[in-house]
């Protein structure tokens, strides 16, 4: 049970990234040249907190989550339109830093337990 709901939080995550990618956080509303303002250009956000609840509460290792957001977010921008340019910028920058803060993490308690092996 626990892998599946990791491997659903996963799915969750890069559907997010995918929807985030297309839809973006465009320039929107009556002060600007873009489309109207609508609660669907953050679809992606609920989407993105359930995967991220879901694989936590699988006890899956963080590093994956922002990976497949990257991944997600890399395929949707390759192969379509995007929403907004910034936006796809932001993604990847709060993605790869996610990433690295993720694999620090995840890594941190094992080279404790090798220096502590060491030092026996």
């Amino acid at each position: 049970m626990a892998r599946l709901l990791s491997v659903a939080g996963l799915l969750l995550v890069a559907a997010a990234a995918h929807l985030g990618v297309r839809t973006g956080v465009p320039a929107c509303g009556p002060g600007t040249y873009g489309p109207v303002c609508s609660a669907g250009n953050l679809g992606w956000l609920p989407l993105l907190v359930l995967g991220v609840v879901m694989a936590s509460l699988a006890g899956a290792t963080l590093w994956p989550l922002p990976a497949i957001w990257l991944v997600g977010a890399l395929l949707a921008t390759t192969s379509g339109p995007v929403g907004s340019p910034g936006f796809v910028v932001g993604t990847f920058v709060v993605g790869g830093l996610a990433l690295a803060v993720a694999i620090v993490v995840d890594i941190a308690p094992r080279l404790r337990q090798r220096r502590s092996r060491r030092a026996r």
